[in-house]
């Protein structure tokens, strides 16, 4: 790895400071040395690259998402651009013969449709009767299947049994019929998961490296794998031994395999060959798109089959909450915990708290709040005094804003979502994700949404939640290495730092806030090496 010298650039370090510099050296893989040009092109015997006056941020850090189903999707059908149920089954049906024997597709999302309905089996059934039909909704808290996926997947006849936390629609109320439409753990308990097949390890691996530099084209030189199996994580080291891995890769495990994989944690966790497994993940929750997140007050507008106080509902009991919670507690394990709606929130922090006084614990294991979509401002205040860190999935406003606004949450709540502003007033640390591949991973987009608050319709949904584009940026670096314990070696460029950054065409601190999501990535550099480059 040979010293480089990058001058004639506009650093924006996002240190203490937030200092901004002309010129840095890297030696090693670190940040050497930051300054000014005059300071720095003075060091002779070294090369030089000049930037021509070319932004440069910390490398970018997702601070929640799922690498591997990132990487398993790119062998399924895209099924996001789809407009109607009929343009799902369509799309299926001209693409059945590229599988062999499921047909799976992700990505639709029924809240773009005009009727707002999810297919179901008898529709599916017209794409394929003698082959399984398995397709994820946008949020991948819902599935809609096919009569044979439904009998693959055990849920035939009157007795089958539904994993806690799971539930299967019927045609009728006092019905056991599914219609052919799964939510939470009908599809995603471990037990049903491996009945779906994945792609071969030959064909992941290709994938996982695609996914890799997918990830380094937004600038992001960390990403995270939440809720990972124990095969996965074999697979992860595997990879990272054989040199495979071009970003960092922080993964989490699932909530059943978390202590056999974990037996005592290291909140500072060092990377070995740009992986490790951090902590524990867990859902208490579903989706507020998907109308299963779990709220204090009922939906606008309740999901078919339901009446005016639905709520949603949670995905387990507090006694097993706070269980899971004690014992990674116990074993220094952090977690990271899905909690969408507010009633959710509160289960989290009342399980989390009752966990520490349990154990007469004050550890700093920095638990994670994932989305924190609905979280209210005494939440948020609960959340600072026990040490829970949110990460929100602050783009829910450009792609689903509207309709939470309409009829997931009403006016009032809508304009709550992702409360950056609430908690930067309360300095308390926040990040932001994209959930991948729920979405693409953009934290400059996350970045615009912070600043901007704009939905896909144009209206500006909670203004007084807005923050700075310098408190967005932090989100995405700094604090996103805080989220990990990982602030003494990456999230801003400093001295001694690892040397990721990302070189940008425009200046987010300078150009218009609604072009901020405009902004393209010229070169994401991770360790001093050059990891993308357009």
């Amino acid at each position: 790895m040979q010293d480089i010298i990058y001058y004639n650039a506009r650093v924006i370090t996002l240190d203490k400071e937030n200092t901004l510099a002309s010129a840095f050296l890297i030696r090693d893989g670190k940040f050497a040395a930051v300054g000014e040009n005059d300071d720095l092109l003075n060091i002779t015997g070294c090369p030089k690259a000049d930037l021509q006056g070319r932004t440069v941020i910390p490398g970018l850090i997702d601070s929640h998402g799922h690498l591997s189903a990132l990487a398993q999707s790119m062998s399924y059908l895209d099924l996001s651009g789809c407009a109607s149920v009929d343009e799902v089954i369509q799309n299926l049906s001209e693409n059945a013969d590229r599988f062999d024997e499921w047909i799976i597709g992700y990505g639709y999302d029924n809240t773009k449709f005009p009727d707002k309905k999810h297919p179901t089996k008898r529709e599916l059934d017209k794409v394929c009767s003698t082959r399984p039909v398995f397709i994820t909704h946008a949020s991948g808290h819902i599935a809609a299947v096919n009569s044979l996926a439904l009998k693959r997947l055990g849920y035939v006849g009157e007795d089958y049994k539904i994993p806690d936390g799971g539930k299967v629609l019927t045609v009728s109320e006092n019905s056991k019929e599914p219609v052919g439409i799964l939510e939470e753990n009908a599809f995603l308990a471990p037990e049903k998961k491996r009945l779906i097949p994945k792609p071969s390890n030959d064909t992941l691996a290709v994938s996982i490296k695609k996914a890799q530099q997918y990830y380094a084209s937004f600038g992001i030189t960390t990403a995270q794998d939440a809720g990972i199996d124990k095969a996965m994580h074999r697979f992860y080291t595997d990879l990272a031994s054989r040199g495979k891995l071009i970003i960092d890769i922080i993964s989490y495990a699932v909530q059943g395999d978390t202590f056999e994989l974990l037996p005592q944690g290291n909140p500072k966790m060092p990377f070995v060959n740009n992986y490790k497994l951090l902590g524990g993940k867990t859902w208490l929750d579903g989706s507020p798109q998907g109308k299963t997140a779990w709220l204090t007050q009922p939906y606008l507008i309740p999901p078919d089959g339901k009446d005016s106080s639905y709520c949603g509902y949670p995905t387990q009991d507090d006694s097993t909450l706070t269980e899971y919670f004690a014992e990674c507690i116990r074993r220094s394990i952090q977690v990271n915990a899905h909690a969408n709606g507010d009633a959710a929130a509160d289960q989290f922090i009342r399980c989390y708290k009752t966990a520490m006084k349990i154990l007469g614990s004050k550890a700093d294991l920095r638990p994670v709040m994932v989305h924190a979509q609905t979280v209210r401002d005494d939440q948020l205040l609960q959340m600072k005094q026990t040490g829970i860190l949110p990460t929100f999935f602050i783009d829910h406003i450009r792609f689903w804003g509207d309709y939470h606004y309409e009829s997931v949450l009403g006016k009032e709540r809508a304009e709550r979502i992702s409360p950056a502003g609430s908690a930067a007033k309360l300095k308390l640390s926040f990040t932001f994700h994209e959930d991948t591949p729920v979405k693409p991973p953009s934290q400059l987009a996350a970045v615009s949404a912070a600043v901007n608050r704009t939905t896909a319709k144009g209206r500006t949904l909670g203004a007084t939640q807005r923050i700075s584009v310098c408190e967005a940026l932090r989100a995405v670096t700094i604090n996103g290495a805080y989220q990990c314990f990982d602030e003494n070696i990456k999230g801003s460029i400093e001295t001694g730092k690892y040397a990721d950054f990302a070189v940008l065409d425009k200046n987010p601190l300078e150009v218009p806030p609604e072009s901020i999501d405009k902004i393209r990535v010229l070169k994401t550099v991770k360790q001093g090496n050059v990891i993308f480059e357009c």
